[in-house]
């Protein structure tokens, strides 16, 4: 009986690790469109994924922070100032998607991304 927990348990680890080790690196082109308030109706811009972490976003003057977990959950942070968005949403391959809000803006909508490279 001990035998056939540690098989399973080890059969677990082994495959949480192989999870762990997916990567989505590279850049990512996304679109940002708003639905609830008066935000500019949408806008592009590519970010950049190292480690399964935001390394950098190519809009002037954004700071970005974020990363995608074992669970191809994405969670982001952005800001320019006092103004910030936050997103999050699911990595399925080379598509991303998910809602984004701004509660300085009073504004949120839909993101999608696409890996580019």
């Amino acid at each position: 009986m001990r035998a056939k927990f540690l098989a399973a348990g080890l059969l677990l680890l082994s495959s949480l690790s192989a999870t762990a080790q997916t990567s989505h690196d590279g850049r990512w082109s996304v679109n940002v469109v708003t639905k609830i308030g008066k935000c500019e109706p949408s806008a592009r811009a590519v970010v950049t994924i190292k480690d399964n972490r935001v390394a950098a976003i190519d809009a002037d003057g954004v700071e970005a922070w974020g990363y995608i977990d074992d669970a191809n959950t994405f969670v982001g942070h952005f800001s320019k100032g006092q103004r910030v968005l936050r997103a999050n949403g699911t990595v399925k391959g080379e598509t991303a998607s998910g809602p984004w809000s701004s509660n300085t803006d009073y504004c949120g909508g839909d993101w999608i991304a696409h890996k580019i490279d």
